[in-house]
């Protein structure tokens, strides 16, 4: 069997969240005196929905999914609702972005895209 990422790090991940939550008992500490519970002490379910990679609509070499993209950015951003030509302009920045990899370097190329 020849390792890659769905038999290994995929199928971990979707195993880990399809597990009874009860399976595992997680227990926080506050070492700290004088500091209250944090948004950590309580832990919800994720709210997410695998989708297979045949049906996310993207070509594999695709870094971004944009119409999803798309969608969450207007939904995120006020500015961007008021104006959703504006999603637009950004995932054209970071396009550009992407594309500059091979110019700067990949560590330049996350510090830009996550600016």
């Amino acid at each position: 069997m020849s390792f890659n990422e769905s038999n290994t790090v995929e199928r971990m991940i979707l195993e880990a969240v399809e597990s009874p939550r009860d399976a595992c008992t997680l227990e926080m500490q506050h070492e700290t005196p004088g500091l209250g519970p944090s948004i950590g002490d309580e832990l919800r379910p994720a709210r997410w929905t695998y989708v297979p990679a045949a049906q996310v609509p993207r070509q594999p070499g695709d870094v971004m999914v944009e119409s999803g993209l798309r969608l969450a950015l207007i939904r995120l951003n006020p500015e961007i609702a008021a104006q959703p030509d504006r999603a637009d302009e950004v995932i054209y920045v970071l396009r550009a972005i992407l594309l500059s990899v091979h110019a700067d370097g990949l560590v330049r190329a996350n510090e830009n895209f996550m600016a």
